[in-house]
């Protein structure tokens, strides 16, 4: 157990303080909602729209496939850089490139063929 009990003496320092600093918020400050309190303030102009719009589903599925391609290029971008070295060791990670793109091509392939990044 050498070593572990700074952790722990750490990590109930840290609970104390926690709980120490929510006490003493609900000590010196009571809750007391008021109308005025609740509503929504910007530089005092009053609210013109709902604060909760509904957004479309094809929004959520374009950004989840921007994330996922955008993803691709952070990973590959690395590797583009450094072939020349992985290249004289051995051409296996040429294949796992082409394998890895090849995945994300298919999956693009399937988005487009489900329609899901066309606007109706």
């Amino acid at each position: 157990m050498q070593g572990f009990e700074t952790i722990v003496l750490y990590l109930g320092m840290s609970v104390i303080g926690v709980l120490g600093m929510v006490g003493l918020a609900n000590f010196l400050g009571k809750f007391r909602p008021a109308p005025n309190k609740a509503s929504t303030y910007e530089c005092g102009v009053p609210l013109l729209d709902p604060s909760h719009k509904r957004y479309d589903v094809k929004y959520y599925l374009v950004a989840v496939l921007f994330l996922v391609f955008d993803l691709e290029t952070v990973l590959l971008y690395p590797v583009v850089i450094k072939f020349h070295e992985f290249a004289k060791v051995s051409w296996a990670a040429f294949f796992e490139i082409f394998l890895f793109v090849a995945i994300l091509l298919l999956g693009l392939y399937y988005a487009i063929n489900k329609r899901a990044v066309d606007w109706e």
